[in-house]
């Protein structure tokens, strides 16, 4: 390692409860998120403020356990999506949604930020039956 050179890679790191991930990048911007899903939580009134119009109706048309499994899917991979950028929550989440093809239960698809046209990130669902969890890396 030179001293005052930037490392070739990227990383991001993500905890919830009992559960960790650790994403490294060799090239191009990584963000991480794994959450535990709490069923104790307002996911109607939290989807209206972090979702765009299509992510709102799939969590709030959802009953159950169900309405828990879709809101954290769709969270972790907006949160992937802002760690990856640098942004973090300081950008608005509610003013993009994830691609069409995760909304209809893919469980990967390229991704652009409305602002940032120019450049594309691969988003991918790591969901488990014990926590969900997203990746989005720069496609370099």
């Amino acid at each position: 390692m030179v001293q005052g050179v930037p490392a070739g890679i990227q990383f991001n790191m993500s905890d919830s409860g009992a559960h960790g991930l650790i994403a490294i990048a060799p090239e191009g911007r990584v963000g991480i998120d794994a959450e535990e899903r709490s069923v104790e939580r307002d996911f109607d009134g939290l989807s209206e403020a972090v979702f765009g119009l299509e992510e709102q109706i799939i969590v709030e048309s959802a009953k159950g356990a169900q309405k828990a499994e879709g809101f954290y899917r769709l969270w972790t991979m907006k949160e992937a999506l802002v760690k990856a950028l640098g942004t973090g929550l300081s950008l608005d989440v509610s003013g993009f949604q994830v691609p069409p093809a995760l909304l209809c239960g893919e469980s990967a698809a390229v991704f652009q930020f409305p602002h940032l046209a120019e450049t594309r990130w691969w988003v991918e669902d790591l969901s488990t039956d014990h926590f969900a969890a997203a990746i989005a890396h720069e496609i370099v």
